[in-house]
C-alpha cells in the first residue's frame, strides 16, 4: 500500500514538472500601449510636452525662467571699483559718460539717452522708427532702434557711452548691438531689471 501511494506521488510530480515546462514555453510577453485621450478636450488638457532644446528662447533671456546656481566668490572683480569712476575712456571720465537707458519690454523697446547730469539728449522707440503692432516686439525692431539712437548720438559728436538695460524683452541685446553698429563704443552694460521676491498676491483657488 505504501509502495503504491509512493509511486502515485512520483507520477504526480513528473506530470506537474512536465505541465510547468509546457506552460513556461507557451508564455507570452504582454506589451502595453500608451493611454489615448478620449476627446479633443482631453488632448487640450494634457498639452504638448516640449524638450528644453525645442523651446524657442529670445536672445539675451536665457535662464530667465529657471534658477541657476551662480558662483559669487569672485563677483567683486566684475563690479566697478571707485578707481573706475575716475578712469578715462576716450578722454572722458567714466562718471561723465552719457548713459543710454534701454527699456526692453515685452511689446516694445524704448531707448533714452541722458548726460551724466540726467539731462535728456535724445529718445526713440520701435514705434517711432516705423514698426507697428506685433512688429514692435521683434529682434530686428530692437536693433533698428539701437542703430537710430546711435546715429543720433554720432551726429551730436557722442562716440562713447555706457548702457543701462531694464527688462527681458526681445530687443534687449540687439539694441546694444545696434548702438555698436552705428559706431558708438559701449564701455559698460548694467542690468537694472527688477526681480520680484514674492510678487503680487495670487488668485484665489477656484471652487467647482
Amino acid at each position: 500500500m505504501a509502495m503504491r501511494s509512493l509511486a502515485a506521488l512520483v507520477e504526480n510530480l513528473a506530470i506537474g514538472t512536465r505541465y510547468s515546462a509546457v506552460t513556461a514555453s507557451r508564455k507570452r510577453f504582454i506589451s502595453y500601449s500608451p493611454i489615448l485621450a478620449d476627446s479633443l478636450r482631453d488632448n487640450h488638457r494634457q498639452g504638448v510636452k516640449l524638450a528644453r532644446s525645442q523651446m524657442a528662447t529670445a536672445e539675451g533671456t536665457v535662464g530667465a525662467d529657471s534658477w541657476i546656481a551662480v558662483d559669487t566668490s569672485n563677483i567683486d572683480r566684475h563690479l566697478p571699483t571707485p578707481e573706475i569712476f575716475k578712469q578715462q575712456f576716450n578722454g572722458i571720465a567714466y562718471e561723465e559718460l552719457p548713459i543710454v537707458y534701454i527699456n526692453a519690454s515685452k511689446n516694445n523697446t524704448l531707448v533714452q539717452v541722458t548726460d551724466h547730469k540726467f539731462n535728456i539728449i535724445t529718445y526713440t522707440s520701435c514705434r517711432l522708427e516705423g514698426f507697428k503692432n506685433a512688429r514692435k516686439k521683434t529682434n530686428i525692431a530692437g536693433q533698428t532702434t539701437g542703430v537710430a539712437a546711435g546715429q543720433r548720438l554720432v551726429r551730436r559728436g557722442i562716440r562713447t557711452v555706457r548702457v543701462v538695460v531694464k527688462g527681458v524683452g526681445p530687443g534687449r541685446m540687439t539694441c546694444v548691438k545696434g548702438l555698436t553698429v552705428a559706431g558708438v563704443e559701449v564701455v559698460s552694460i548694467t542690468d537694472h531689471t527688477p526681480l520680484k521676491e514674492l510678487g503680487p498676491r495670487p488668485r484665489k483657488i477656484r471652487r467647482v
